[in-house]
């Protein structure tokens, strides 16, 4: 039998707390900007590579422009 070594590093904890913050943000992102329809593809082309494979299920779930993203209610701002 082989017995696995855990760490309690510090620095391995927060990096992979930083990385995990990082992916849970992209995500989010994602799917704001696809539900609201945002126009800018360079951030959003950036959130759906840094929240993969997370991402591809916001890419089938989430409507274009619907301004809903799992079932929050994400209005458009609106130009008066």
């Amino acid at each position: 039998m082989t017995k696995e070594v855990v760490t309690m590093d510090p620095q391995v904890i927060q990096v992979s707390t930083g990385v995990s913050a990082l992916w849970v943000l992209a995500n989010i992102c994602y799917a704001g900007m696809k539900a609201q329809g945002h126009p800018s593809r360079l951030w959003r082309v950036l959130s759906f590579l840094f929240g993969l494979p997370g991402t591809l299920l916001s890419l089938l779930v989430v409507q274009e422009g619907g301004e809903n993203a799992y079932g929050v209610y994400l209005p458009r701002r609106r130009d008066t």
